[in-house]
């Protein structure tokens, strides 16, 4: 295919934050407007663009998988910038932390973002969970959001894990009923950083530069094998450069799995061939 997505393109950066009190200064500040080509919210300009995802995890992927089918750019950074919950004690409301660690509360896993840039943000751990804390968060250690541990699970399939950050500003110590949930408060404190996010945002994009491929050429060959030989569609052939991906940085050292395969007879035969091929990389 002459236009087999592994050419290079710039660099996007693309902001994911969850409730639109979080997302309008940031629109605003940085001169987005919103894109026609998507049917849930996407603001852009230029190299810089922002996907609303809405409260919890349930939106997180088919909007990100859409967003980078797309865009056909495989040069992206993700940042996810929003508020959340914090303890007394340990933090501050309107305080904002680069996050160095994540612990998913259903499901137990831990995450650790790579974070390989200079900065002068104070780092945090951070604990998602599935509905809202309201009694204080007296069991976490941490600050708490609701879509962290899913944005990295997802993202980390698509980019290297030192091109995903996490700013997360203190809104409030788990203590608020969701109906008096102040908007007007969570748009003044992402205003209240706006310039120290800019900044960070100019600093991250460097690495960009320093990030070696996922795939090296015998993925790209392995890849290319099976998207001729099986004739697959351009969404096909992008999520299996997404799952070959998430299988090299989880084997870095272990050779794509050897697939024997001839070009299928039907549509049918074809996609039960890619749905097994799919089910090795995610093994």
């Amino acid at each position: 295919m002459s236009d087999f997505p592994f050419s290079k393109k710039l660099p996007i950066q693309c902001i994911i934050s969850a409730l639109k009190a979080e997302s309008v200064p940031l629109v605003h500040y940085f001169g987005l407007e919103r894109n026609p080509n998507f049917n849930f919210p996407v603001f852009s300009r230029d190299d810089l663009f922002l996907i609303g995802i809405g409260v919890g995890t349930i939106n997180i992927n088919s909007r990100v998988q859409t967003f980078i089918q797309s865009v056909k750019n495989d040069s992206v950074q993700f940042i996810n910038i929003g508020t959340a919950g914090g303890k007394k004690n340990i933090s501050k409301i309107g305080n904002i932390y680069l996050i160095n660690k994540i612990i998913d509360d259903s499901s137990k896993r831990v995450f650790y973002p790579d974070i390989l840039l200079t900065h002068s943000f104070d780092e945090n751990i951070l604990t998602t969970v599935a509905k809202g804390v309201k009694n204080g968060g007296n069991k976490y250690d941490s600050l708490v959001d609701m879509e962290a541990s899913e944005i990295f699970k997802v993202c980390s399939k698509i980019v290297s894990i030192h091109n995903i950050s996490f700013l997360k500003i203190v809104s409030d110590y788990m203590d608020l009923d969701q109906i008096n949930f102040n908007q007007e408060k969570i748009s003044f404190l992402i205003k209240s950083k706006l310039g120290l996010i800019k900044e960070f945002l100019n600093r991250f994009k460097f690495l960009k530069e320093l990030n070696p491929p996922i795939l090296n050429i015998i993925d790209q060959q392995w890849i290319q094998n099976i998207e001729s030989q099986l004739l697959l569609t351009r969404t096909q052939t992008l999520n299996l450069i997404s799952l070959t991906k998430g299988y090299r940085i989880r084997q870095p050292n272990v050779l794509c799995p050897q697939i024997n395969i001839s070009k299928p007879q039907s549509k049918t035969q074809r996609n039960r061939i890619y749905k097994n091929i799919c089910a090795k990389l995610t093994a």
